[in-house]
C-alpha cells in the first residue's frame, strides 16, 4: 500500500508521514487547525509509490473532518466568529491585509490621531497596525483600519499551558467576584472554563468610518466582534450566543474578565480589568477566604471614566466605567448617559468633545445588573465592517 504524505499548502514544513491531526496540531501551531468547518490551511495530499491518490486518503479526510466538526460543535461556548477562510501565510503579509504590516496614520483625521495612535503601543507583546483605506478610489480615505491578531498583552488561563502568558486560574473565584449577579440571577452551576476553548491567533481587519456619525437608523450589534480594545482584543456585546445565558458565561471568565469562543477569538463582554490596569487605570485588589482557600481578583475602582479603552465599529471610542460623580477631562459635569450607553463631552484625547461609549455600569445607562457590560443593543453611529480570517 502506498504511504500518504500530508503537508500544509504553501508551507516549507517537512511532509508528515502520518495522517493524524493531534490535539497539539489543532492549536494553530503549523496550520493544522480545525476552524469551524475545516482546516485553517488547505492540505496537499500526496501518494508515494503510486501515480494516483491513494483511495484511503478520502476515508481519512472524511473521518478527520467529521471529528473536527463534532469536536467544535461540542464546545460549551457557542459564540462563533464570522469566518471567511484563511489563505496560506495568513496575516499582515497576506493580500487580505489593508495596512500591509505597517502603520500609516498620515490620513487619520487630526481629531482622532492621538486616540488611534494608542493602538500602536498598548499591546507590548503583539503588534497592531493602523492605516486608512480609500475604498472607492476617489482620492479621499473613507475608513480608519485597525488590524490585530486578537491576542492580549496580559496573562490568561486560556493560553496554552506552554505559553509565556499562561497563568492558572481557579474559576471558583468568579463565585465571589460576581456574587451579586450569582444571587440576582439565581446561578447554581459550577464555574469552569469555556469548554476546551483556547486563545488562537486570528487576523482581524476592523474598518471604521473616517467620519463617525449619529446614524438616523440604528444598527443592532452582533454576536461577534463589535469593536477592538486598544490591545487588539475583541469587544463583544452584552449577549451570549443564542441558547446561552450571559450570566452563566460570567463564570467562565478568566482572571482578566475575558474568554475565547469556539474558534479561539478571545474577547471581553465586560470591563477589561487587566487592560485597565495595564493602561494605568485604577483597580482594586480583592480577596476572600472560604474553607481555608483564598480567592483573589481585581476590579475596576469606578474612577476610570476618562480612560480610553478602544473603539467600536462605528468609529466612536469606548471609555471606562463611569462612577457616581463622573466629570469630563476639564472637571465639568457631564450629560446623562443615553440609551446607547454613551454621551458627548470633552475627553483627554478629544479636547473639543466627542460622542463616546462607556462600559456600562450598574445603574448609569444600564440595568440593575452589577456587571459592567461593554454596550447596549445598538450602535450610536453607522458601523463599518469587521472580518476575521
Amino acid at each position: 500500500m502506498a504511504s500518504i504524505l500530508c503537508i500544509p499548502n504553501g508551507s516549507k514544513e517537512a511532509p508528515r508521514d502520518d495522517f493524524q491531526i493531534t490535539e497539539a496540531a489543532m492549536k494553530n501551531k503549523n496550520g493544522y487547525l480545525c476552524s469551524n468547518l475545516g482546516f485553517k490551511k488547505p492540505f496537499i495530499h500526496r501518494s508515494i509509490g503510486s501515480g494516483f491518490l491513494n483511495p484511503c486518503l478520502w476515508i481519512g479526510v472524511i473521518l478527520v473532518s467529521s471529528l473536527c466538526i463534532v469536536s467544535c460543535a461540542r464546545k460549551k461556548n457557542k459564540e462563533t466568529a464570522p469566518s471567511y477562510g484563511c489563505n496560506s501565510n495568513c496575516g499582515c503579509t497576506n493580500p487580505i491585509s489593508i495596512c500591509g504590516c505597517t502603520n500609516d496614520l498620515s490620513n487619520i483625521p487630526a481629531s482622532y490621531k492621538t486616540a488611534i495612535t494608542k493602538y500602536t503601543n498598548a499591546n507590548t507583546n503583539y503588534s497592531l497596525h493602523v492605516c486608512t483605506q480609500d475604498s472607492d478610489s476617489d482620492g479621499s480615505p473613507d475608513y480608519m483600519v485597525v488590524e490585530s491578531s486578537n491576542r492580549p498583552e496580559h496573562k490568561s488561563h486560556y493560553f496554552e499551558t506552554t505559553h509565556a502568558l499562561y497563568e492558572l486560574f481557579d474559576f471558583l473565584t468568579n463565585l465571589y467576584k460576581y456574587a451579586a449577579t450569582k444571587t440576582s440571577a439565581g446561578y447554581s452551576g459550577a464555574p469552569g472554563p469555556a469548554g476546551h476553548n483556547k486563545i488562537a491567533e486570528q487576523f482581524i481587519v476592523m474598518k471604521m468610518p473616517i467620519s463617525p456619525d449619529n446614524a438616523s437608523s440604528k444598527t443592532n450589534t452582533t454576536y461577534s466582534t463589535i469593536g477592538l480594545a486598544l490591545n487588539g482584543v475583541s469587544f463583544f456585546n452584552e449577549n451570549a450566543a443564542p441558547g446561552d445565558q450571559i450570566t452563566n458565561e460570567l463564570f467562565t471568565f478568566d482572571q482578566c474578565s475575558g474568554h475565547p469562543q469556539n474558534s479561539g477569538v478571545y474577547h471581553y463582554h465586560v470591563d477589561p480589568v487587566c487592560l485597565i490596569r495595564d493602561l494605568g487605570g485604577s483597580v482594586t485588589d480583592n480577596s476572600t477566604t472560604v474553607n481555608g482557600t483564598t480567592y483573589r481578583w481585581i476590579e475596576d475602582s469606578g474612577s476610570n471614566g476618562n480612560l480610553l479603552l478602544g473603539f467600536l465599529l462605528d468609529g466612536h471610542p469606548v471609555y471606562g466605567p463611569v462612577g457616581d460623580n463622573h466629570t469630563d477631562s476639564n472637571g465639568n459635569a457631564t450629560p446623562s448617559i443615553d440609551s446607547y450607553n454613551g454621551h458627548f463631552h470633552a475627553t483627554t484625547e478629544f479636547s473639543s468633545g466627542t460622542y463616546h461609549y462607556h462600559v456600562k455600569t450598574a445603574n448609569i445607562g444600564g440595568t440593575s445588573s452589577s456587571v459592567f457590560w461593554i454596550t447596549n443593543e445598538k450602535y450610536f453611529g453607522t458601523p463599518g465592517s469587521v472580518r476575521i480570517y
